[in-house]
């Protein structure tokens, strides 16, 4: 009886426990892997839980990394924030950071391309995501992200 209790508490707090499920990037725009006739104004980020976007930036081809901002100081699900101004044809990788609730880091990458001269193609060059989160609607579809603590999620 004493064994029958025990296993019947045991699954009851494993039960009670909370389901621990990790944010993940929804969607983006630009859409991950796009081609765009011109270039954006600002890049949209959207979480499935709120997070705080610790670092983010862009990079046109092999040109060094520039830092966007300034980023939000608060949690949110939803980001905007503003591109530079002029971005010309070529190909742009996006990468990002975020830190969630639950104190996971995040990190990942998009890729588009400005210009007619931009095809599918171009994209080749760059590492596929580690991870294609489900996307929050057609248009747009979300990058990769990657959970820096365990290496995946």
């Amino acid at each position: 009886m004493k064994t029958l209790s025990t296993l019947a508490m045991t699954i009851a707090l494993i039960a009670a426990q909370p389901a621990f499920a990790h944010t993940e990037l929804a969607a983006t725009v630009p859409a991950d892997r796009s081609t765009l006739a011109a270039a954006p104004e600002k890049l949209e980020l959207e979480f499935s839980e709120p997070v705080r976007l610790t670092a983010l930036t862009i990079q046109r081809g092999d040109a060094a990394k520039q830092s966007l901002g300034p980023l939000p100081s608060a949690n949110s699900e939803k980001f905007a924030v503003a591109l530079p101004a002029g971005l010309g044809e070529g190909h742009y990788v996006v990468t990002w950071r975020a830190l969630s609730e639950d104190t996971h880091v995040m990190s990942g990458e998009l890729m588009f391309a400005v210009g007619t001269a931009a095809d599918a193609d171009a994209h080749s060059g760059h590492a596929a995501p580690v991870e294609a989160a489900p996307a929050a609607s057609p248009a747009t579809p979300a990058a990769g992200s990657h959970d820096a603590h365990s290496g995946g999620h």
